[in-house]
């Protein structure tokens, strides 16, 4: 099943910003409510954005195991 991305929330680590190795995740908000952890990189390379569409398969393969 395809989903429609309707929220992106970043993080703002204010001007501490990350600990080095710490990588940025995205929370996705999705049209079913369900809300997903992702890496900024990637949500980045794949274009995932407010208005962009994510399958089942590429939330069950990429997001944070706790969030699906």
């Amino acid at each position: 099943m395809t989903h429609i991305i309707t929220d992106l929330d970043e993080p703002d680590n204010g001007c501490e910003g990350f600990l080095p190795g710490d990588e940025p995740k995205v929370t996705l908000t999705l049209d079913d409510g369900r809300r997903i952890r992702v890496y900024d990189r990637l949500a980045y390379q794949k274009g995932w954005d407010i208005g962009a569409s994510i399958t089942d398969e590429e939330i069950a393969e990429f997001a944070d195991k706790e969030n699906c």
